[in-house]
């Protein structure tokens, strides 16, 4: 596609506004205090009503898995008329390995094994990198030799480096990948629209009803080839081997897409997700220009398919990795290089810019509800936690003047009252994390759950500040400045209770 005008326009705008946002607390505090305090007010109550909303909406999201995950949907399978025969389904795992350890990438395929689906019925391969040739060769080949056989096939691909016109990425290497199995069915005489293309990182594990429930929710789905399906991402495989500002932040991000799983309209692809062979093809399988390619996936595919493209939720969970790299350090900066990967995000907006303003065949307000909803979620996600943290002690702290109002003698009081009355939607959190979280060998750690209680209302604004707003402003500063992300691995440790126990 030609290089859109206005791109850099729109690369500048979200961190131009995110620090606008950012620094005019301080101003206004100094030349309106009286005008800010009562802002902040208003402001601080809107998002007591949205933790509300947001409180109400985990309880729904927690309710829908347990009773999804105690649904046989291989049986519901086996119900289905026969003109939405699941026969016919196939499922194409696809997993991009560059210099994982062998131990992490056996537990990501005995999942697979372990699934309640015909297992001749799943394809699994290994997408290598060919900058990591000899590890790469080796591991593929240690896999195919044990595994082959309990599979319909296990394959391997070696995504060439350098190719032009390619970032390094996962995104090149998963494309790569797809286009060389698109002859593999053809030879099969497989229709592209019978096989479902899951494409989840290493570290992942596909809860054993995930193929199943993926392939009940596809065939009944009316138009399935226009949309994708998204699990839910639970960061459960060593939940209790990480420090607690990462379990936390582990926990936020699960509970987060929760959230967003009860509300469709908002649903974007993240992480794991699953599309059709046929879907991949037509938009041209996954971005080989960005370090994003699931988010940017919703994008090609909503504006390939002129709008008519949807992201339907599945409460059956691809369980994850959180941070855990070697000493306490290391892991901090690995969280932080994360979240600063996801905050890359934002590199979408002048994409979607583009389209907005471009693609008429797309309703007016279906184009640029979708547009404004990206901006406010980028915008919010770099700015809400430091300016809820910070900026309400700036009148009182920078303004002589006001500090002998009325207005300033009330102002903390009422302040603090309203946070008081949001922690409610911490103690939801913190309910359904000790009933959502998993047993540490065989049983709830209730002593560390206790301490989490107790440190939580400390320790959790401070990471939701350095794990979110932080690395989304500096995500958005760089795109502002032209000094674009590029791709790093995250580290990982094999030691993982939660995986170890679920893939035996």
């Amino acid at each position: 596609m030609k290089q859109w005008r206005y791109k850099r326009l729109f690369e500048v705008l979200p961190g131009a506004l995110s620090w606008l946002v950012i620094v005019m607390p301080i101003i206004l505090s100094i030349v309106a205090a009286k005008f800010f305090a009562v802002y902040m007010i208003f402001f601080l109550s809107y998002w007591v009503v949205k933790a509300f909303f947001m409180s109400f909406r985990l309880i729904v999201g927690y309710r829908n898995y347990k009773r999804d995950m105690k649904i046989d949907w291989f049986a519901q399978l086996d119900e289905l008329a026969p003109k939405k025969s699941w026969h016919d389904i196939y499922h194409l795992v696809i997993v991009p390995t560059y210099k994982e350890e062998l131990p992490i990438l056996e537990s990501s395929i005995q999942s697979v094994i372990n699934s309640d689906y015909p297992k001749d019925k799943i394809i699994y391969v290994l997408a290598t990198e060919e900058r990591d040739r000899e590890q790469g060769r080796a591991h593929a080949n240690f896999l195919i030799k044990k595994y082959k056989n309990k599979l319909g096939d296990v394959l391997t691909f070696m995504h060439p480096k350098d190719l032009p016109n390619e970032i390094i990425g996962k995104g090149p290497n998963i494309t790569f990948t797809g286009e060389h199995m698109v002859p593999y069915f053809k030879d099969k005489n497989i229709p592209f629209e019978n096989v479902i293309v899951t494409n989840m990182d290493a570290d992942n594990l596909v809860d054993k009803k995930y193929l199943a429930c993926l392939t009940f929710k596809y065939l009944m789905d009316d138009d399935p080839v226009h949309k994708s399906f998204q699990p839910l991402p639970m960061y459960f495989n060593n939940i209790w081997d990480v420090p607690m500002p990462m379990r936390l932040t582990a926990m936020g991000s699960s509970f987060w897409q929760l959230i967003v799983a009860t509300r469709p309209s908002r649903l974007k692809n993240f992480s794991a997700h699953a599309q059709s062979l046929e879907a991949l093809v037509q938009v041209n399988f996954w971005a080989k220009n960005t370090i994003v390619e699931d988010g940017h996936q919703y994008w090609r595919s909503y504006y390939k398919f002129n709008g008519q493209y949807d992201v339907v939720p599945l409460y059956v969970p691809i369980y994850q990795d959180a941070i855990l790299a070697g000493d306490f350090r290391t892991t901090l900066r690995e969280q932080y290089i994360q979240k600063k990967r996801w905050a890359w995000g934002v590199s979408d907006i002048p994409y979607v810019m583009q389209h907005t303003f471009g693609n008429k065949k797309i309703p007016f307000i279906d184009r640029w509800a979708n547009a404004l909803i990206l901006w406010e979620a980028h915008i919010t996600w770099a700015t809400t936690s430091v300016i809820l943290a910070t900026s309400a002690w700036f009148p009182l702290l920078l303004n002589p003047d006001f500090r002998d109002t009325v207005l300033a003698y009330n102002f903390p009081l009422v302040y603090s009252r309203l946070l008081g009355v949001a922690w409610i939607g911490m103690v939801t959190t913190l309910i359904i994390s000790t009933l959502l979280v998993p047993p540490h060998k065989g049983k709830k750690p209730i002593l560390r759950i206790i301490l989490d209680w107790i440190l939580t209302p400390i320790v959790l604004p401070i990471t939701n500040i350095v794990f979110s707003s932080i690395p989304a402003i500096e995500s958005q500063t760089r795109l502002m400045l032209g000094k674009y992300l590029e791709w790093k691995v995250t580290v990982k440790s094999t030691k993982r209770s939660f995986a170890e126990s679920n893939t035996k």
